[in-house]
Formats: structure tokens, sequence, C-alpha cells
């Protein structure tokens, strides 16, 4: 299954970013104000170069499949960086291009899917933590698929694991891991 390869192939790369996107501080309660606005910084800054990119190649028939337009997530961060008044740089790193064939965004794409999985247990730290909680912030990207959240990684996963020819998975690990790498040098930049 190809979700099993990808999550065995960027282990490496997804504990590392969570190093560097606080998640022990925010498991701890003790993500601060500022470490926040990285966060959101970083994943803004993800979506903004990636997001219709990946959406739009996707051929049509995994668009219609994906439900694609109901995956965008880039809307939800513009509303919590205008919540915390933070500006976006206007200078990025050299990234990776992902290309843009089904694998590569379908690999890519399990990056950022998974991210917005692992949201749902953010969020719940985040509405308690005591630096946050004053600021009675809506956290639109980290509930960006409300009640519909498990159902639609579900779909993700049947998608990756039915729709990618095993020779293609190469493919596909590759860009889940530029995508990785691609988050890592976005939130080293801000």
């Amino acid at each position: 299954m190809l979700q099993e390869l990808l999550k065995q192939a960027t282990s490496t790369q997804h504990n590392d970013l969570e190093q560097l996107m606080f998640v022990n501080d925010i498991m701890h309660g003790t993500l601060t104000a500022d470490q926040y606005k990285k966060l959101l910084l970083t994943n803004y800054l993800s979506h903004a170069i990636f997001e219709d990119d990946l959406l739009n190649n996707l051929s049509p028939a995994l668009r219609h499949e994906l439900q694609a337009d109901e995956r965008a997530k880039f809307q939800a961060l513009e509303k919590d960086l205008e919540e915390m008044q933070v500006s976006v740089p206007k200078n990025n790193p050299d990234l990776k291009a992902i290309p843009t064939d089904d694998a590569s965004i379908l690999g890519a794409m399990y990056v950022l899917e998974g991210a917005t999985l692992g949201g749902n247990v953010i969020v719940k730290r985040l509405k308690v933590n005591p630096q946050l909680e004053p600021l009675q912030l809506g956290y639109h990207y980290y509930q960006v698929y409300g009640d519909k959240l498990v159902d639609r990684w579900k779909q993700f996963v049947q998608i990756l694991n039915t729709r990618i020819p095993q020779a293609e998975h190469p493919k596909a690990a590759q860009a889940a891991k530029d995508m990785f790498e691609n988050i890592k040098l976005l939130s080293t930049a801000v």
C-alpha cells in the first residue's frame, strides 16, 4: 500500500519537521503566540506556494474523485494570519518543484493532508493553551474540514492506495520527501 510506503519513506523528515513545528510545546501547552505565528506562516507559505498547482494539475478524474475544490486550505490560513495580525514575508527560499504527474502530486498531498489530520489533535491542545486562550482565536486552518476530517482522510488514503500504479510509487515517495523538505526550508526562513 502506497500510504505505508510513504509513511516509512518520510519518517525521518516527518520527525525532523515536528521538532521545527513545536510539537512538544503544543502538546505541553507551552506554545507561545510568536511560535504560533511561525507555525501559521510556515503553513500559509506552504499552501500559498503549492496548493493551487497541486490541486489544479491533478488529472480531471482524480480532481473529481478527491473533491479537490473542497481540499483548499489557503483561505483558512489567511483568516488565521489576519486574526494574529501577521504580515507575510516577501522573500522565500529556493524550493524543490513538485512534478505535475498524479503520483507526485498525491505524494506531496500526502504531507499536506496528513498535516490536516494531525491538526485535529493540535487544535485541541491550542484551545486550552494558557498563552493563546485569551486571544480567542478561530483556528480556521486546524479545523478546516470540521466534522468531515476523518472521512476526507479515508477518502484520500483510499485513492492514494488504489489509483497510483506500483511502478510510480517511487515518484510519489520522492515528492513526499521533497514536500517535507520544502516545508522545513520555509519553517527555517520565517
